[in-house]
């Protein structure tokens, strides 16, 4: 919270103290994927979001995968 927050955006008074707080939890919780819970938000987590997203990656890996490997075969086609 220090590094990230507070000493990159000195506040000036208390209010603006809180302002700065309240904005980093909304981003770290909202926007920041976490790598303990999966590269997912807390808030996608805490809502079961999660299974989608993961799913939806593993569909993205695999298909990346066959394009990889449909390259792989049409370059061994084309060297022999």
């Amino acid at each position: 919270l220090k590094r990230d927050c507070t000493r990159v955006k000195t506040p000036w008074n208390l209010q603006q103290a809180r302002q700065l707080v309240a904005g980093f939890i909304e981003h770290s919780n909202t926007v920041r994927l976490h790598s303990a819970i999966g590269y997912v938000t807390p808030n996608d987590r805490l809502e079961n979001r999660h299974e989608e997203i993961f799913k939806s990656r593993d569909q993205k890996l695999e298909a990346a995968r066959q394009r990889r490997k449909l390259k792989r075969q049409q370059q061994m086609v084309l060297t022999t």
